[in-house]
């Protein structure tokens, strides 16, 4: 039997195929500088795991995966090079789990985790037992993972890197493209080119499905023509419309129109009107797989959304609390805009952790405008993850916070770097905020645990 090692998985990408390896039968071991709910849950199921890195962790192991996070320089991987041992990508090892069934892969700037999430479900509710490996923790699953038996293999599909060209798929869905990752891509031609390339690889007995409403998307289909693609949006020129949308307390109701035809009706329990594009996408990708209207519109009925997006942790001191993995300018935008209509005249505070100092610096005054939306905002450090030297030294949140006081003087704008006293300062605001979300992809959560815990 193959014993794979998982260098780094305590991350989200890593762990979801350590845990689909382990469902397969494989032998299953992994290390990691953190333990958390993610390496817990492996151990349950069967993964020997390694607290920090050590060259004997890999003894005796067939391959080794690693995430992109950990450096060419790790002892493990070292040791593994050393003693001749296959050393791969999480994102090509995804790949070539997914060669093994029909790969259906998700992808775009925002949106990859509730799509793919949502997808995973209708196909799963469908009776067609996918495989899913998602960016996050689906709450209908309770895991960032599902290993089926069936002939459908759904994953999320990174862009950083390019990693999303190592993916094995015979069907392709393109969300949306902006601006982001600037530490690895020179520009948007260069993101738009990444994509083409994405979509050129998908399966030519497959299909795709995009964003018809987005100018960029349309640039990459119109580069990869020679994939068959189902354009869906609002535009009358989309081959599937987005019609009859109806905001009720800040959830959406909406039909899927196709040659004149309603095809779907779907009224979703998650609130945000983005995610109305992104359930019509994953629905129109199920019904050409051949899924019935009724599975399609009773799975989104129940649909129930993924951890950390816009999640609602609780009630404290009267402020309606939400944890949110919005990172990037147009994410906290729509974010903000959703809480807003979900409650409609309250005072919203946003405690925002900018991820990444590059993100933060090429994308500054982008930030500074969405963070606009709220009422109050609390500026906290800069998450640093892969940042060179040269975009550490180019921005801090003392400039954000700064940039923000100018625009909005009017508005409550706080710096507090210190997360231990964030929860003291919102006390002190209690007076002026009544809906608070803490957003970032860094460590941020942690901060809204904790400020949960400590005031129940």
């Amino acid at each position: 039997m193959q014993r794979i090692h998982f260098i780094g998985v305590s991350g989200i990408g890593v762990s979801a195929v350590a845990k689909i390896s382990i469902a397969s039968g494989l032998l299953v071991t992994g290390s990691a500088d953190m333990r958390n709910e993610l390496t817990a849950s492996l151990q349950k199921e069967g993964m020997r795991f390694f607290f920090g890195h050590r060259p004997q962790n890999v003894f005796g192991v067939d391959l080794v995966v690693r995430s992109a996070a950990v450096p060419e320089t790790n002892t493990e991987i070292l040791e593994a090079r050393r003693r001749g041992i296959p050393v791969m990508l999480y994102a090509e090892y995804l790949g070539k789990l997914m060669e093994e069934k029909e790969g259906i892969a998700v992808a775009g700037t925002h949106g990859k985790t509730t799509t793919t999430a949502m997808l995973g479900q209708i196909l799963f509710d469908a009776g067609l037992a996918p495989t899913v490996v998602c960016g996050g923790i689906m709450n209908r699953f309770s895991s960032n993972a599902v290993f089926g038996k069936g002939r459908y293999f759904v994953a999320e599909a990174c862009e950083y890197n390019r990693s999303f060209l190592n993916l094995r798929k015979k069907y392709s869905i393109l969300l949306n493209i902006e601006r982001d990752h600037l530490d690895y891509y020179s520009g948007i031609d260069d993101i738009k080119q990444a994509f083409a390339d994405f979509m050129e690889t998908t399966d030519h007995r497959g299909f795709a499905v995009v964003n018809g409403d987005s100018a960029h998307v349309q640039e990459v289909r119109k580069k990869a023509s020679s994939v068959s693609t189902s354009t869906v949006g609002y535009e009358n020129e989309n081959l599937y419309r987005i019609q009859d949308k109806v905001e009720n307390d800040g959830r959406y109701s909406f039909s899927i129109e196709n040659e004149g035809k309603t095809i779907v009706h779907a009224k979703l329990p998650v609130p945000g009107r983005f995610n109305c594009l992104n359930a019509a996408i994953a629905s129109v990708c199920a019904l050409k797989l051949g899924v019935g209207r009724e599975k399609v519109e009773s799975a989104l009925s129940r649909f129930s959304g993924t951890k950390r997006r816009m999640e609602f942790l609780g009630n404290i001191m009267g402020n309606e609390v939400y944890s949110d993995y919005g990172h990037h300018p147009t994410e906290i935008c729509c974010t903000l805009r959703a809480l807003k209509e979900l409650h409609p005249g309250k005072r919203v505070c946003v405690v925002f952790q900018p991820h990444q100092y590059s993100r933060t610096a090429e994308l500054f005054d982008d930030f500074v405008n969405a963070l606009g939306e709220a009422h109050c905002v609390v500026i906290t450090d800069i998450y640093r993850q892969r940042d060179a030297q040269s975009y550490v030294s180019a921005v801090k949140s003392d400039d954000l916070h700064a940039a923000l006081v100018k625009k909005y003087q009017a508005k409550l704008i706080k710096l507090e770097k210190d997360h231990t006293r964030i929860p003291a300062l919102l006390s002190q605001l209690k007076e002026e905020i009544e809906v608070i979300v803490f957003m970032g992809a860094g460590d941020i959560d942690s901060v809204a645990r904790l400020y949960m815990a400590g005031n129940t």
